[in-house]
């Protein structure tokens, strides 16, 4: 059972003990307090939600809006010099004359409003977006199987003990009445004193396996305790804990995932083959700039205004490796997910008729496990008459004893584990 505790520790919150005890009488009752509670279940709705999100901003990055603004303040601490041909001042031909020409104080912003007006590529990441939302809700609808099937292994499992622990008390109360009596009858000297021991040891081997029963019992609550972060007790009614068998339909959960992950796999490869298309972008400027040598984003001087507008391709040729990396990659993906859906196809047949037969088997070893313990029954009883006229020994009766006790556990053991099934089926198959 400790593969339960790190399986089950993904799928259960942990909020603070010391709260009130939580209850279950059957097992829709744990069901469901389950699947609003469970860990699992939150991130699965949480996941979904980001899926939802990422659908919906594809849609807006198929024009890509941006606006790059950028300000910038320059002091030019040392102007540069040019040569300017000295008869422009009046001065002998062939002579220059140095003159700085710039504003020391330079202010300035910048705004380029843009957006695509063809990106195949964004176009056909909606598409990826919308597959990628059904892998995660199907991804979902797995958690939830997956992790229904993990309680109720764990809560049958209880179910189980408990009604192990009740037979085994009877039981023990009729060993100890059996070594009362013999103890009694040695006292008188009608019996030896082997009979007696072998009476009191039968009384110590019923204890311990009562007390074993309910160390696992104990432990077994308590980890589901740790797991739900509440003290939790399972309280079977006697008769509830049984369904009734519907014949179920196919459960096609893991193999929709399966066929979505290759629609998925197959968008994302048509995707990276059309990001070898261009792109058509419309663009354009907004700029101000203020040239003062007094100081920066001068009152006294003008702003200057300049501005364009204009479209843009932007191609990559040839295609970068990166890119081309890509689209071999994602066809890979591609062809890997279609043979993990082949598989899941063989796996989904599989489990769907091993699930049915596993119930199957199990109705049928509960009605031989009924005969048995019936006709062990009878042997115990013949034995107790037989003991009593002093036919047999108190060994071949304690022997007849324990062996009704194995069937009644067997029994037992068979009708928990055909309740598991029917449960089981009932999580798989359930709308």
């Amino acid at each position: 059972m400790r593969r339960y505790l790190y399986l089950l520790l993904l799928f259960f919150g942990t909020t603070a003990f010391g709260q009130s005890v939580q209850r279950f009488s059957t097992w829709n009752a744990l069901e469901e307090w389950a699947l609003k509670n469970a860990t699992v279940m939150q991130l699965n709705q949480e996941q979904l939600r980001l899926a939802e999100l990422t659908e919906e901003a594809s849609w807006v990055n198929t024009i890509n809006p941006r606006i790059p603004t950028t300000a910038s303040w320059l002091n030019n601490t040392d102007l540069p010099v040019n040569f300017i041909p000295g008869q422009v001042f009046g001065g002998p031909e062939g002579t220059f004359r140095e003159v700085t020409f710039g504003q020391q104080y330079i202010s300035s912003f910048t705004a380029a409003p843009q957006l695509d007006i063809v990106n195949v590529a964004k176009w056909q990441d909606i598409r990826v977006a919308k597959a990628n939302t059904k892998v995660v809700a199907n991804e979902g609808a797995v958690n939830r199987i997956k992790m229904l099937e993990q309680v109720n292994v764990l809560y049958c499992g209880i179910i189980q003990l408990k009604k192990q622990q009740k037979m085994l008390e009877r039981f023990v109360g009729l060993s100890d009445s059996l070594s009362q009596i013999v103890g009694r009858k040695y006292e008188a000297g009608l019996v030896r004193l082997q009979d007696r021991n072998d009476a009191q040891v039968n009384v110590i081997q019923q204890k311990g396996l009562l007390r074993n029963i309910e160390h696992q019992l104990n432990y077994q609550q308590s980890l589901l305790s740790a797991l739900a972060g509440v003290t939790v007790e399972i309280e079977p009614i006697e008769g509830l804990e049984e369904l009734e068998m519907v014949k179920p339909a196919q459960n096609l959960t893991a193999l929709n995932l399966a066929t979505h992950k290759v629609d998925y796999a197959k968008m994302m490869y048509r995707s990276s083959q059309l990001e070898q298309l261009p792109v058509l972008s419309f663009q354009s400027s907004l700029a101000y700039q203020n040239n003062s040598n007094t100081q920066w984003m001068d009152p006294a001087s003008k702003w200057i205004y300049s501005s364009f507008v204009g479209a843009k391709l932007t191609w990559d040729l040839p295609t970068n490796a990166v890119k081309a990396t890509n689209v071999r990659a994602k066809k890979i993906n591609f062809k890997i997910a279609e043979i993990l859906l082949e598989e899941e196809k063989r796996n989904t047949k599989v489990r769907n008729e091993q699930l049915m037969k596993d119930w199957e088997n199990a109705k049928r070893e509960l009605e031989e496990k009924v005969l048995m313990a019936q006709l062990e029954k009878d042997s115990y009883r013949q034995a107790g008459d037989q003991y009593e006229k002093e036919v047999i020994g108190l060994d071949k009766f304690i022997l007849a004893q324990n062996k009704w006790l194995s069937a009644q556990l067997s029994v037992l053991n068979a009708r928990i584990n055909q309740q598991m099934y029917q449960q089981k089926i009932r999580i798989n198959y359930a709308n």
